[in-house]
């Protein structure tokens, strides 16, 4: 192999699992949102942690182009299935039990424990919804077939996603202008969706980093930093999302490159290790994000909130990972059965 292709897309394949786990721990950066810390360029790094779910939304749509690739012409309802196997049952439990404890108490009125365990909280904007991820990524694993089959029979496979990143930002302006107000998180983060794709498009056939793709990437970097600019002017029309999914795969390939160079295995077992519990482990940070008010008395000991997260941050990771373990194994041992 050169170095060229070992520099290049093949390592968005071979350290997917890494780059998975660096997008989780930076979201929960980005949840950090008591985190008291003055300093300039940390403040600046931590409020752009939103985008590591940009990075992990490209890496799903690669994940399931291959996947789709490799199965072949497998039914939508097997496909559908293993999805959703993957991706309830630990937002049941996890959702359930919390909405249960919220109504409990009186903080949610029951009928939102229906509406979160459904994933309709967030697209009818309903008050005390759980978090607007899951129900997103559910609707990109419901269209993935669909475009799937749009993308292998299409031979102009860049001009297909430049056109579904235009559609992202026009349903978006269409949105926003109906005073639906609730809908970029989702409709902004169509591109990433559907660059994965392409990356995996790239990663199959063998495609390497030459010349030509690196002046495209750095266009769309360029580009993506004229956002910035427009963004303090006009947040409505040019939002700072624009300019992180313009960036998301030249970012995930320094990442993978410098994954490539780093010197012992711990650090990428860690990673890879967040990076298949991530779903779980989100799910329990959003917890622990919105409960600091409840949590606090005991795990807060200073004016800047760090022993907080020094505390909350690594009990978070240990129980996503142990509640991924446990859910798949209990999933094997039904499937034996």
């Amino acid at each position: 192999m050169t170095e060229q292709s070992r520099g290049g897309y093949e390592l968005l394949s071979r350290y997917r699992g890494e780059l998975m786990g660096i997008a989780m721990l930076y979201v929960m950066l980005f949840h950090a949102y008591e985190l008291n810390v003055d300093f300039l360029p940390f403040k600046l790094f931590r409020a752009m942690g939103f985008s590591g779910v940009d990075i992990f939304l490209l890496l799903s749509g690669m994940g399931i182009c291959c996947s789709l690739t490799r199965r072949g012409q497998e039914p939508y309802g097997r496909y559908l299935g293993r999805r959703l196997r993957r991706l309830l049952p630990a937002f049941w439990l996890v959702v359930g039990v919390y909405s249960v404890a919220l109504a409990a108490v009186g903080r949610i009125t029951p009928d939102v424990i229906f509406w979160n365990l459904s994933t309709l909280s967030y697209w009818l904007n309903v008050p005390g919804g759980f978090n607007w991820y899951i129900s997103a990524i559910l609707v990109f694993y419901l269209a993935a077939p669909l475009h799937y089959k749009l993308f292998r029979r299409c031979p102009y496979k860049e001009l297909l996603t430049l056109g579904m990143y235009l559609a992202g930002y026009w349903l978006y302006r269409v949105t926003w202008s109906a005073g639906v107000l609730h809908l970029p998180d989702f409709l902004l983060r169509i591109p990433d969706f559907a660059m994965g794709f392409l990356v995996a498009f790239y990663v199959m056939e063998g495609k390497k980093l030459s010349t030509k793709h690196l002046a495209v990437w750095s266009t769309a970097v360029v580009l993506g930093l004229t956002v910035v600019p427009c963004w303090r002017v006009q947040p409505t029309i040019f939002p700072l999302t624009l300019a992180i999914t313009a960036g998301v795969v030249p970012v995930c390939l320094i990442l993978g490159r410098l994954l490539d160079r780093l010197p012992g295995r711990w650090l990428h077992s860690f990673l890879r290790a967040v990076g298949s519990s991530s779903l779980e482990i989100y799910l329990l940070n959003v917890i622990v994000t919105r409960e600091f008010d409840l949590l606090a008395p005991w795990l807060d000991h200073d004016p800047l909130h760090i022993t907080y997260y020094l505390i909350a941050y690594p009990i978070n990771l240990v129980l996503g990972i142990l509640l991924h373990r446990g859910l798949e194994r209990v999933q094997k041992g039904i499937q034996k059965e």
